[in-house]
């Protein structure tokens, strides 16, 4: 008994210092846990390019992930931190004009589009209908701008600390590359001890799917980017590329696309090009501003091995859980999850449909 008693003391002891050095390294390892999930976010999305560069260079993956680095260094960092830095000059001014257009809109549209044969009716009614339209977006969106104006300045920290964040990101996403054989075994390992799924599915399914929403993050951003580009065209406004570039550099970090399009279009109004300006606000709410609900679930679908509505609930449930990072941890729950189900139902049938054993 004593010693049973004592073999019971010794386990405890163990189990208890077991714990407490888990929980010491999940402290330690809590500040950077953002920073970790983006790294291995930006190493599976950037694998193949990866690969490739280093075939190139003649095997020197070192210099290949250092190159991929400065890549995303050029294409997102600095252009977001460009662009942080604009909006938040720009959005007190917004708020201003949005102010003033709210109140001084002429629901009228020109005399000629009215006497228009056959179509001057429709387009008259369809004009009235985009001015209402165009005078309620101003509403509601000028309190949000006007908060901004207050919010943006004093968030200036914040949002640096996020740039360094994601700048710390990309540089373990580097090292992540370089090893990257060790990191794949030891994963791998990892799931065969914990027995979780077939054997050799799980690692494949979180690639794939975390590889699908990146494409589906970018291709929406660009098509909205292309939409906002012709609508800037149309309307002339100036500066419509580097305006489409902004609107797909929004898109991208989920941030509202209309703080591109809506001062566009208020500015034209200032201009006093009113019909361009109406059309510019309407294009952005009926196309930019609501193409991105279906088209980013279309596209991860097709890459990610789980039905549509799945991928649309883990989504648009990850973006309201998590934020930017949800909508990559959501679809990639979801997969892992279909794929566990699917293969216990496997095994459940399997099980059921076994013959007898003989007597």
């Amino acid at each position: 008994m004593p010693d049973l008693q004592s073999w019971t003391t010794e386990r405890i002891a163990r189990l208890a210092a077991l714990v407490l050095l888990i929980a010491a390294c999940l402290q330690l390892i809590l500040p950077f846990l953002g920073a970790l999930t983006w790294a291995a976010i930006i190493a599976i999305t950037v694998w193949p390019a990866f690969v490739w560069l280093s075939g190139r260079l003649g095997d020197r993956p070192v210099v290949a992930a250092s190159l991929c680095s400065l890549g995303l260094f050029l294409v997102l960092v600095v252009p977001f931190g460009i662009l942080t830095g604009t909006l938040g000059q720009a959005v007190p001014q917004v708020a201003a004009m949005l102010k003033d257009l709210a109140g001084s809109m002429d629901p009228e549209p020109p005399q000629w589009l009215s006497e228009l044969p056959l179509v001057g009716d429709l387009l008259r009614g369809v004009w009235l209908s985009a001015v209402a339209d165009m005078s309620g977006v101003v509403k509601k969106a000028l309190p949000a701008a006007e908060q901004a104006g207050v919010w943006a300045p004093a968030q200036g920290a914040n949002l640096a600390l996020a740039l360094l964040e994601f700048l710390f990101a990309i540089l373990i996403a580097a090292v992540f590359l370089i090893t990257a054989d060790r990191s794949a075994d030891l994963a791998e390992r990892l799931v065969s001890r914990l027995d979780i799924g077939e054997q050799g599915s799980i690692i494949p399914l979180v690639v794939g799917t975390v590889r699908s929403v990146s494409i589906g993050l970018v291709g929406t951003a660009s098509v909205q980017a292309l939409i906002a580009g012709l609508g800037f065209v149309i309307a002339g406004m100036p500066g419509a590329v580097v305006l489409s570039f902004g609107t797909f550099m929004m898109a991208l970090v989920q941030l509202p696309t209309f703080l591109i399009w809506l001062p566009s279009a208020a500015w034209l109004y200032y201009d006093g090009e009113t019909g361009s300006a109406i059309f510019l606000a309407v294009w952005g709410l009926l196309l930019v501003n609501t193409v991105d609900n279906f088209l980013r679930p279309y596209l991860i679908s097709r890459g990610a091995k789980l039905p549509f509505a799945l991928i649309l609930m883990g989504v648009l449930g990850g973006l309201l859980a998590w934020g930017i990072i949800g909508l990559f941890i959501g679809p990639t729950l979801l997969a892992v999850a279909y794929s566990l189900a699917q293969s216990w139902i496997g095994a459940a049938r399997e099980a059921v449909n076994l013959p007898p054993d003989n007597p």
